[in-house]
Parts: structure tokens; sequence; C-alpha cells
């Protein structure tokens, strides 16, 4: 057992619920957790895009948990954020204490915020992100998982990203219904896209982390094996960070038809989104992937498969395809048929870019303001449609 699993059995001093009154100004104040801003990710786009959108009658700070670098640089960060909690849940100005978390050590961390929380009687939104929670929580040793699962039960609303993950949480974590919330990831989705039709080459794109559980190796493999006329006619770019050499290790075969820039920042990646014509994203494992909604409201048919939150959000046949994790005939066919049917690989992006309207992050930050507002600033349990 490390010192990170032996913190969540500490005893914590309770904090005196000393809760003022909303604030004359009447605005609602909140202290968000997660990743620092610049660690790559889906975390910290989520984070940004709150503190970007939210309704100017909510006051937002964003204190970083972790960032990239050295073991003694993360742990110093995150020394400052429980310093900073700590200060906060001393004072009597009501705040609502939002915390981002994925697994393993993400949330072993957490959940030392959020005992800290829940000890001072404050509102505690804690927000599931992890792909592999799952996993992890499933091997857990047995004691270390009952008082993980009583921490998660103490949220006042605690938010999931799908159907999938709203289940796992109630029956497995044994939280309330009443508790769990869905809000799916939200997106920006751009006034225009390009005309795609009548292009000569296909270039598919996919972006994330490079490595066996993004699928990217079963992806490119697929792609290795396409009729040769086929490949001709079309372009793989893989695009993030994660075992980049790696990637372009297995890549070198396929000559100039599969490029693999490494991580690319975000003007970087809406110009390859514009320059694409489809999504590739063949995940064993997702929560509901950002880079998916984002080539949606591109107007991006993909490839990608039913895993996590995914079938929540896209469609088959509608969207693009659903392939199964790790089948590389299904993969191969799947790029198939989206590289050498025009009208087909047209239609499905506009189906896509429609469909993915209902998670602009307009609607998504009115959504997290109401669920703000609600609980701000009680801290009971309440049900939230």
């Amino acid at each position: 057992m490390n010192a990170e699993t032996r913190t969540l059995e500490r005893n914590f001093q309770p904090y005196p619920a000393r809760l003022a009154p909303l604030p004359p100004d009447g605005r609602v104040r909140v202290l968000q957790f997660g990743p620092s801003l610049n660690v790559k990710g889906g975390i910290a786009s989520v984070t940004q895009l709150i503190l970007d959108y939210l309704a100017p009658y909510v006051s937002v700070r964003h204190v970083p948990t972790m960032e990239e670098g050295s073991t003694i640089a993360k742990a110093s960060m995150f020394a400052r954020a429980v310093q900073e909690l700590r200060r906060v849940l001393e004072q009597p100005e009501p705040t609502i204490i939002h915390i981002h978390f994925a697994s393993r050590g993400s949330t072993l961390r957490k959940m030392i915020l959020a005992e800290m929380v829940a000890r001072a009687g404050r509102p505690l939104v804690l927000h599931a992100h992890g792909s592999e929670f799952d996993y992890f929580h499933r091997k857990l040793p047995s004691a270390v998982r009952r008082n993980l699962n009583r921490t998660l039960q103490r949220a006042t609303v605690f938010l999931t990203l799908s159907k999938f993950w709203r289940d796992f949480y109630v029956d497995e974590c044994e939280l309330s219904p009443s508790q769990v919330v869905i809000l799916p990831n939200p997106v920006c989705v751009p006034p225009e896209v390009p005309d795609r039709t009548n292009h000569g080459e296909v270039q598919i794109v996919h972006l994330g982390k490079l490595g066996n559980r993004k699928g990217v190796y079963d992806l490119l493999q697929a792609f290795q094996t396409l009729p040769e006329a086929v490949r001709q006619r079309a372009r793989l770019v893989l695009a993030g960070d994660g075992d980049v050499e790696g990637v372009r290790r297995a890549a070198q075969t396929a000559g100039d038809r599969v490029i693999v820039p490494g991580w690319i920042d975000t003007p970087e990646r809406n110009k390859l989104l514009t320059k694409s014509d489809v999504f590739a994203l063949a995940s064993r494992a997702e929560g509901v992937p950002m880079a998916l909604l984002e080539a949606m409201a591109n107007g991006l048919p993909s490839l990608t498969t039913p895993v996590g939150g995914i079938p929540d959000v896209f469609q088959h046949d509608a969207h693009g395809v659903l392939v199964k994790p790790g089948d590389i005939d299904e993969i191969r066919a799947g790029l198939l048929r989206l590289i050498t049917d025009d009208d087909y690989r047209v239609t499905a992006g506009h189906a896509a870019r429609e469909s993915v309207r209902q998670f602009d992050i307009h609607n998504y930050a009115r959504r997290l303001a109401d669920i703000y507002q609600r609980i701000a600033p009680v801290a009971e349990v309440r049900a939230i449609a």
C-alpha cells in the first residue's frame, strides 16, 4: 500500500461549517481543482472551457493540482493545492468546491481534497473523467475500495460523462442515483466548416495520446493492409503525445502515406481538422473523448469504437462507423468504406455536426451554472434533473 492509498484512511480534522449567506452581489463562488491548464489532455480542455464560458453570475477560480514535470514538482503543486483548499475552508464565505479526477494517482490525491471538503460541510462537486476508472477500482484492495466509495458518496453532486459511467458509479460505487448527473463533455461548434466534396485525396486524422489504449497501433496496422490503390488515395495523420517515437517506427513502411507530427497545439489542431476528411479513434477504453466531439463539430465522419460513453454521442452509420476494439479486419473495412464512398463520407459528416450541437459549450455552461445555483450555499444531496 503506497502513501497515497494510506492517506485515504487517515482521519481528517473537520472544519467548522461556518457558512455565510450568499454574497450581496448574488454571485455563486466556485473553486475548481484539476490539472494545470498547460497539461496535455481532455480534462484540462474541459476546465479551460468552463473558465471561459460560465455565466457572469458564477465566479470560478481554478487551482491546479498537477503539472508536467518531475515527481518533486508534481508533489509541490499538490501540496500548494491542499494549502489553498485549507485556507478557503477556514473562511465563512460560501464556496462550492468542484474537483475533477481521473483514476489511479489522480483519484487518490483528489479524494484527500474531497474528504477535507466533506468534513467542512461545504458543497462538493466530484467530476469523474477517467476512461479506465472501472479497471482501477476493481483492482483496489477491498478495504481501500470501500473507503474510496465512502468518499465518492459524500459528493453533493457527482458528474459523469455518460450513461455507461453513471451506471458504473451507482452499481459498483453505490452512489445514490439522486447524486449522479450525466454531463457529457462540451465542445465549441465552429460557425462554418469547409466543403469536403470532390476531394481526390482523403485525409484521415487521429488526435490524442499515441499508444495501445487509443488503438493507434490497431489503426496503423489496418491502414497499412488496405489495398494499394485505396491506400494511395488516402493519408493517415497521427497527432498527439505518448509513444510518438514507437508509432513513427511502426509507420516507416507506409512511407509518406502516414504522418506522425506528435503533439500539436490548439491552432494547429484546428487547422488539421479543417484540412481532414475523416476522424479515427480506435480506442479500447474512453470516457467521452473531446477529440471525437471536436471532429464531429468540424463536420468529420468518424471511425471509432463503442466503448465508455461513445455510444451516447455517436450513432453507427449515421455519423460514421463503429468497430470492435482491436479487430483489425473491422477497422480496415471501416476505413475502406470511409475512403471510397464519397457521398456517404460527406453525408455522415454533416449529420455528425448537427448531432453534436446538443453538446455545444454554451448549453453545457448553462447546465453547469444551473447545477451550481441549486447547491449554493447548502451542502445536502439534491436530485437534479
